[in-house]
């Protein structure tokens, strides 16, 4: 075996000491420096690893919880659409009902998306919750456009035959064409002035105060508006479709024959012109050349066919 010898001096003293050492140990050093070197390369690696993941996870954390919070804002913006639908869609099924038209088929409302997915997407679905969240919301989304695409055409029906309505129902007299109290009604009756016994009366008598407002229960357009001696200053008005609206005993006209006048525009003021006992409005309704009860053609509380 080789040795080789090693000098040791103490400090201070002149005294030297000599080692033999087994020269195998010199050459084995050189080994456990690269090791140790090896080593701390190593653990600088682990370190910097450590702090890159560390700031990796925080920063995909803070972005999964804005994700999150995004996601959660659309998800509320989604219900309100939702719900809003479904108020839609009931008022919608109010109106047909309203109008006498067939109800809405409930079953184009409640599509799903339905179809084949693909295995991948379902692993992923399964592993992430995220994905999931965002893939529920994404069949939602398409679910709410499906409802309203697919009734759209019922929609757009709806709205034409309304239009059409409103057309045809401005000019149906249905409010009242002044205020009073109901003095007469509709038929057979003692006439207040000859006496006449089961003389037909063809209209209702409202009475009020002198110079009370009369108004126009509807469109129309003036037919007559002149001096009557028995109904004294005397407007008729032509609504159409057969129906025509007759006014009595008015203090003074504002219309003249021809004019076109709207619903709730002044026709007159109430008097006692003509046959009358006292200041009242007589008011008839003739639908295809017959009078008929005007009280039927009232809504109460002011309301109106419009």
């Amino acid at each position: 075996m080789n040795f080789v010898n090693a000098s040791i001096r103490f400090q201070k003293s002149s005294r030297v000491r000599t080692v033999r050492v087994p020269a195998f140990l010199f050459r084995g050093w050189i080994f456990v420096r690269i090791a140790m070197i090896i080593g701390f390369i190593l653990f600088l690696v682990q370190v910097l690893s450590t702090s890159v993941y560390d700031g990796v996870l925080k920063h995909a954390f803070a972005s999964r919880q804005k994700l999150n919070k995004e996601l959660s804002q659309i998800q509320t913006t989604m219900d309100y659409i939702s719900a809003s639908s479904k108020d839609f869609f009931k008022a919608e099924k109010m109106l047909h009902a309203k109008f006498g038209l067939p109800l809405p088929d409930e079953a184009s409302r409640n599509l799903s998306t339905g179809g084949h997915i693909e295995p991948v997407v379902q692993l992923l679905r399964k592993s992430s919750p995220v994905f999931e969240r965002t893939a529920k919301m994404h069949e939602d989304v398409w679910r709410i456009y499906g409802k309203i695409q697919n009734n759209e055409t019922s929609f757009d029906a709806l709205t034409k035959y309304i239009d059409q309505s409103r057309s045809v129902w401005r000019y149906i007299p249905s409010i009242s064409p002044t205020t009073g109290r109901y003095a007469s009604a509709f038929g057979p009756r003692i006439h207040p002035v000859t006496g006449e016994v089961g003389k037909m009366h063809q209209g209702i008598d409202i009475a009020n105060d002198r110079w009370t407002p009369i108004y126009s229960p509807a469109d129309g357009v003036v037919e007559i508006s002149q001096l009557s001696s028995s109904f004294g200053n005397f407007i008729v008005l032509n609504h159409g479709n057969g129906l025509k609206t007759r006014y009595g005993h008015l203090q003074m006209s504002a219309v003249t024959p021809g004019q076109f006048v709207h619903r709730y525009q002044i026709l007159g003021y109430m008097g006692n012109t003509g046959r009358s006992v006292g200041p009242h409005l007589h008011y008839e309704v003739w639908k295809n050349g017959v009078p008929v009860n005007p009280l039927p053609y009232i809504l109460p509380n002011d309301y109106e066919v419009d």
